[in-house]
């Protein structure tokens, strides 16, 4: 079984509101479809609560009009659709495989056109997603997504000389969709390293890598809230994870609608 932490609870608590608000504005004008592309086994274990439902279960409580699962684990597949069957859910699709390679198929399906309107909630293992990822799911013109950044696994290989090896360097890229981040997240810096080595870059402080994040989705998305939730360690108050919300739909009253909703949550959220 999974393990998360009071994090973990902020993060549910946030996508669960959502849900709430969006079936409730969209359910007398649309089709609606809700996808879990990182979908895990259903349960996680926090420290001192114990097995707790996870977002894919979780979301069966709001009546989209279909449901899609992701998950790479056939073990954990096996596990969800069990846990689906013991609900009697039967408009749900659980597909196993690599979240990359089916969302990249995403389009097959005329979304927008036949009023299919949904949340796709991404939350991956470390750095797996890939930015075509993000580029693909804008392109439908019917998704509002809430995207788990993986901030943690991010500055962990974000050495703070620049020093980091060409592999590395390809998975960031991969992930944020640029080679220009080699520039944005780092800066000249004066300070002088032990021994009198001149220290020649710095690494941006994380309020700028969030920016930064918030920066890059909106090349692909019009619509991306400015205010993404910062979860942090509660231990040691090192950030994990960046929680952002971004709109596919590009009709401005709709991003309005959704950008309204995704604030308010973010705002009072902690």
């Amino acid at each position: 079984m999974a393990y998360g932490g009071p994090w973990t609870l902020i993060k549910l608590d946030v996508i669960e509101k959502y849900l709430n608000f969006y079936v409730t504005a969209m359910k007398n004008n649309f089709k609606l479809c809700y996808i879990d592309a990182f979908a895990g086994e259903g349960e996680f274990e926090v420290k001192n609560i114990g097995p707790t439902t996870g977002s894919a279960l979780r979301a069966l409580d709001y009546p989209f009009d279909r449901y899609l699962f992701i998950e790479k684990l056939e073990e954990n597949v096996t596990k969800l659709n069990a846990a689906v069957n013991s609900k009697g859910e039967n408009n749900v699709d659980i597909i196993a495989g690599d979240c990359n390679e089916l969302l990249s198929r995403i389009n097959s399906v005329s979304w927008y056109k036949s009023y299919w309107r949904g949340v796709i909630f991404l939350d991956p293992y470390a750095m797996e997603l890939k930015w075509d990822s993000l580029k693909t799911i804008s392109q439908t013109k019917a998704f509002d997504v809430w995207y788990l950044f993986p901030l943690s696994a991010l500055t962990r290989n974000l050495r703070r000389d620049g020093k980091i090896d060409n592999k590395t360097k390809g998975t960031i890229t991969s992930l944020l969709g640029t080679t220009e981040w080699e520039t944005e997240m780092y800066f000249e810096s004066p300070q002088m390293a032990l021994f009198g080595e001149t220290v020649e870059v710095e690494r941006v402080s994380i309020n700028n890598i969030s920016k930064y994040i918030v920066k890059r989705l909106r090349t692909v998305f019009p619509g991306v809230a400015d205010n993404p939730l910062i979860l942090r360690n509660p231990i040691n108050n090192s950030p994990l994870f960046l929680l952002c919300f971004a709109v596919s739909n590009q009709d401005r009253k709709a991003i309005e609608l959704s950008l309204k909703a995704a604030n308010h949550i973010l705002t009072h959220s902690s």
